[in-house]
């Protein structure tokens, strides 16, 4: 797993959490489950988890934490990690509390180096879950994963999680 700031980088915590994930998909993909089930595992195990465990969720859309959010944008522009993320902060107006637009993302670059691009756009999927369970308003309509030039992400608190994603049918279709 790359080093990318340790407790000083919020996102060491998604590292971590993918790189549980990546070895679910190596052993899964070796007992020749289809990727669609193994997605759908790691889908609903996060969905669980989080259901249970709401006080884990940040509270993204108070303006403390926007504060730090913007500071960790910046700093993730100077790119001193190369398996770290990149991206902007986007100031926030009426329709938004705030946004982000991801030019580089740590798990892609992680799962590339292990032969696991196809899970990526799964992992994507379960942002739905952290703004369902966090009431965080996500709406998001590309990421880097499906072939988007950026992940697009826009936070309002209260408002209705819309997000695209084409592994999200497949997850919510499948039945185990």
């Amino acid at each position: 797993m790359p080093y990318i700031g340790g407790d000083g980088n919020s996102l060491t915590f998604d590292l971590v959490s993918a790189a549980q994930n990546l070895a679910l998909y190596k052993v899964l993909k070796h007992h020749t489950l289809p990727l669609e089930e193994i997605g759908k595992l790691a889908y609903q195990a996060e969905e669980e988890y989080l259901s249970k465990n709401r006080e884990l969720i940040p509270p993204m859309t108070h303006p403390k934490y926007i504060f730090y959010i913007k500071r960790a944008a910046d700093e993730s522009l100077k790119k001193r990690h190369p398996g770290d993320w990149v991206y902007e902060f986007i100031e926030g107006n009426e329709e938004f509390d705030f946004g982000t637009y991801f030019t580089e993302c740590g798990i892609q670059k992680f799962f590339h180096k292990h032969g696991a691009d196809e899970f990526i756009p799964y992992l994507c999927a379960m942002d739905i879950i952290m703004s369902k369970c966090g009431n965080l308003g996500l709406e998001r309509t590309q990421t880097l994963a499906e072939g988007g030039d950026k992940c697009d992400f826009r936070y309002k608190g209260g408002r209705k999680t819309k997000v695209a994603s084409t592994v999200i049918k497949k997850i919510k279709d499948l039945s185990l």
